[in-house]
């Protein structure tokens, strides 16, 4: 049920700037361009696990839920909210999803796909490194998160 949007307005790239502070104004505006919001139904599986990603997400209202296969077993490993991206380490990596995320409640999602963000980031390394460094992160948070289940 996504929508095209021509261009995101300021206050949307406030709620990305982590990423878009790595951008000079023609790769912003070439990213935003490219993206679409996308309203969520609850409960609703946004990406699963295992599956190939060629989008990454920034949750642009409401609350998404994370979680992972733990041996059989659902775990949640995070509520992201209002500002918060992912889905960029599947997107850059080319792996399977190492997550699944579901809507709680309706949120909105700006969606941002791979054709765009692969042209934009060869021109910015530093956003590149930006959309990295989180997948590490959250790649290591996650693995804590598993191992103290265990």
């Amino acid at each position: 049920m996504g929508s095209e949007v021509a261009a995101l307005d300021q206050e949307e790239l406030a709620k990305v700037s982590r990423l878009f502070e790595a951008l000079d104004a023609a790769g912003r505006h070439a990213l935003l361009g490219a993206a679409k919001h996308r309203q969520c139904s609850a409960g609703e599986v946004i990406c699963r696990e295992g599956e190939h990603g060629d989008e990454f997400y920034v949750v642009s209202t409401g609350q998404v839920r994370v979680t992972a296969d733990d041996m059989g077993k659902e775990r949640e490993l995070a509520i992201l909210g209002v500002g918060t991206f992912f889905g960029e380490i599947a997107m850059l990596s080319g792996q399977p999803r190492a997550a699944t995320v579901t809507a709680i409640g309706e949120p909105v999602l700006i969606v941002f796909p791979f054709s765009a963000v692969r042209a934009v980031l060869q021109d910015h390394p530093k956003a590149r490194e930006v959309l990295t460094r989180a997948g590490v992160q959250r790649a290591e948070e996650t693995l804590q998160k598993m191992l103290a289940g265990s």
